[in-house]
Order: structure tokens, then sequence, then C-alpha cells
């Protein structure tokens, strides 16, 4: 398995969005997700949200991204 974390930012007020990365257990994951929050000072009160999608392949075309959504 592989889990990407994603960025969502704010089209509206100029936020970029960021794949943040690739990673190969979920702890990884969640842990480069804190990581980033914290060193670009991103708390609840910013106008970015984060996921974890769960993949089983790479090069590959994933549809219906919710059924991939790990709940974080």
């Amino acid at each position: 398995m592989y889990y990407v974390v994603l960025d969502l930012g704010c089209s509206d007020c100029g936020e970029s969005s960021n794949v943040l990365g690739i990673f190969t257990s979920i702890e990884l994951a969640k842990n480069a997700r804190d990581e980033y929050k914290l060193k670009n000072r991103l708390d609840e009160y910013s106008d970015h949200e984060f996921f974890i999608y769960q993949i089983d392949t790479l090069d590959k075309i994933y549809h219906n991204s919710y059924d991939h959504l790990i709940d974080s």
C-alpha cells in the first residue's frame, strides 16, 4: 500500500495546493502531514485542508477518490 498526502489550499484566497508526498505507511504519512503543518504554521484557522489517500498501485488513475480517503 501507498499513502498520498495532499494539502488542499484555497483558490479564493490564493493558497496553493500541494502533494506532500507518497509514503509506504500510514504512520509516515501522518507524521509528514503533521511536520508540514507545524513547519508552515498551518493550524485549524488556516485555509488548508489535509487529506491522506490509500492507493495500492502506482501508474494508475484512481476514480472515486473518496473511496480511497483515510479518515485522519
